[in-house]
């Protein structure tokens, strides 16, 4: 019998303890947590032995054979660290580390200590999700092509700082939500991911990230939010047709489509969503391997490195970043700009808003006398949108220098905040400086879109207004 302590008593905590009463071979023996009186309601819910108040002193109990680990994100590296010294297998929630680093420090840990950890990623271990790694490999979609996989829902803003899920060490969406993305690209594509394009909403943490990189044999478009409620599915593409995953963290039916028609597969849970997951690690102890072969140490690190890759493209801004937005201003700058150049601008900013998924409002602001020369205003957008054009004006009239580049100075030297000034200021993407003759005579705003599609819309716009090409020199996300 496998006599399990679980490190706090949260939401997911009473979740695997419901699960966990279901397997024949464990047995709940003790929890752990802050306070003594939510420990004594866990219980009560969940008979155990033993409740501890602090987590050391539960690690020091020599009867417990595992532990289950979950414990906010910033904390899985101290404790996991702390339980593997103690000689207990642990079954760690997900995100089993914050980064790469520290993935392969708990790796070696447990190697060291020749005891069992393993990341509770319960997706990998349902039997829809057998299934369809199943079919992937017998190449019924054939050659993997991309992966799409969205995980989104909404927090209300009123929560935002109050919990572990966002507050800047830890929190944000990537590492919540999206890590059953990056699990799927982590598990199907091979080779090194290389950035392609990242879009974020980024306020200290990311509350939305749109990220897709491009792998050895395939492509993967990563997304996850905390602003907007999606579907939480994962599309796998392939030379021969497609595989619809619905609800790809805790998956139970997906749907082939191919030349030959759909065929839609539902295979329900053992048990629940996750029993597999506590059956697999239990069967691991009781044949006394030390590492899984479904969620192996090195799947657990090159997963840590995805979301390392992807976070590089977020709010991680240094000189050579500013310098790339400085040269958008220096290759972007007319020779000339006059009112009918504004009219042109702004119809090439409105035509290119139809390729984005929501509407624009569109501010074109002559600098010698601050007079609106061109104005358009989508069905969607509101007053709002030009208060905020007005704000990220004022960062480029204050800074000389676009807005995004103001958002990527304020990040890099670390004084960001969403408003300047009592809100004279917008800090984000949006507003960009046309120099003619080493002078700003026009400042082109842009507000409605997200993740930094204002600036990159401008961008895009003067580009091919002015050369009728494509710019391609964009820095990361910005805003």
């Amino acid at each position: 019998m496998i006599r399990w302590g679980i490190l706090g008593a949260g939401k997911i905590a009473n979740r695997f303890a419901d699960s966990l009463a279901k397997d024949p071979d464990s047995v709940l023996y003790a929890v752990s947590g802050r306070s003594r009186e939510k420990l004594e309601a866990f219980a009560a819910k969940h008979p155990c032995e033993k409740i501890y108040v602090g987590y050391d002193e539960m690690l020091d109990d020599v009867q417990i054979d595992a532990v289950y680990l979950s414990l906010p994100h910033v904390l899985h590296r101290e404790w996991a660290l702390k339980a593997l010294k103690k000689k207990k297998a642990v079954l760690c929630e997900k995100p089993a580390s914050l980064s790469e680093a520290e993935m392969r420090e708990i790796a070696a840990c447990a190697k060291e200590n020749d005891t069992l950890f393993m990341e509770a990623m319960k997706p990998r271990f349902v039997p829809a999700y057998a299934k369809l790694k199943q079919l992937i490999r017998d190449g019924v979609i054939g050659e993997l092509v991309s992966i799409r996989a969205s995980q989104c829902f909404t927090v209300p803003k009123e929560a935002y700082g109050k919990s572990y899920h966002t507050v800047p060490e830890g929190g944000g969406a990537l590492l919540d939500s999206g890590i059953y993305c990056v699990s799927l690209a982590e598990d199907f594509l091979k080779g090194e991911p290389v950035p392609v394009q990242t879009y974020a909403n980024y306020r200290g943490f990311d509350i939305y990230t749109d990220s897709t990189l491009r792998f050895d044999n395939g492509t993967a478009r990563i997304i996850a939010g905390f602003d907007r409620t999606e579907p939480r599915d994962a599309v796998f593409t392939g030379t021969k047709g497609m595989i619809i995953v619905k609800d790809l963290h805790r998956p139970v039916t997906f749907t082939v489509c191919t030349q030959s028609g759909e065929e839609t597969f539902t295979i329900p849970y053992d048990k629940d969503d996750f029993y597999s997951e506590i059956r697999h690690f239990v069967s691991l102890l009781q044949e006394g391997r030390k590492e899984s072969d479904v969620m192996t140490y090195d799947a657990m690190i090159r997963e840590a490195h995805i979301t390392d890759v992807i976070f590089s493209q977020i709010a991680r801004y240094d000189d050579r970043d500013l310098k790339i937005l400085e040269r958008q201003e220096e290759e972007l700058a007319p020779a000339s700009f006059t009112s009918a150049d504004a009219l042109a601008l702004g119809n090439a900013i409105a035509a290119l808003a139809k390729e984005y998924d929501r509407g624009v409002a569109v501010r074109i602001t002559r600098c010698s006398d601050d007079t609106t020369v061109f104005q358009y205003v989508m069905d969607d957008k509101k007053a709002a949108n030009l208060m905020y054009a007005e704000g990220k004006k004022a960062c480029v009239r204050d800074s000389g220098h676009s807005s995004a580049w103001v958002y990527a100075k304020t990040v890099k030297d670390g004084t960001y905040d969403y408003w300047l000034n009592d809100g004279v200021h917008a800090v984000s993407g949006g507003a960009f400086p046309l120099y003619v003759n080493g002078e700003i005579t026009y400042i082109v705003q842009v507000s409605g879109l997200h993740e930094g599609k204002d600036h990159e819309l401008i961008v895009r716009a003067l580009s091919a207004w002015q050369n009728n090409r494509a710019y391609t020199h964009f820095i990361k996300s910005i805003g």
